[in-house]
């Protein structure tokens, strides 16, 4: 099951990297709590908010997209507003990338752009 709250964690993680990097593996027995992480992880490489980077799929990278998406949601004026609507449009069964970027649009239609 998808976790907003997670990818959104996993973005700041990301971002709050000088490189903007996140190294994780999937391993043989790992628990539950890393599973669901590696997994959300590929999930923001599926939406091209993150990509792998390097050889294998063990290091991610937080991409332009993935900013301008924490950034609306977190760093703008309106980005409670947006992360609530982009909230409940996931929670309502939108796909996330048209989640997203409804958010973005938000706040760039707020800016008056």
């Amino acid at each position: 099951m998808r976790n907003y709250e997670l990818l959104l964690s996993l973005l700041e993680e990301m971002s709050n990297d000088v490189s903007g990097r996140l190294t994780i593996s999937m391993t043989y027995g790992m628990d539950e709590q890393k599973q669901q992480r590696y997994h959300h992880v590929e999930l923001l490489v599926d939406a091209g908010h993150a990509q792998w980077t390097g050889d294998g799929r063990t290091v991610a990278r937080i991409t332009n997209s993935g900013y301008d998406f924490l950034n609306a949601t977190t760093n703008s004026n309106n980005g409670s507003k947006a992360k609530a609507k982009f909230v409940k449009l996931f929670n309502d069964g939108v796909p996330y990338v048209k989640a997203a970027q409804s958010a973005i649009d938000f706040v760039v239609k707020g800016m008056g752009i």
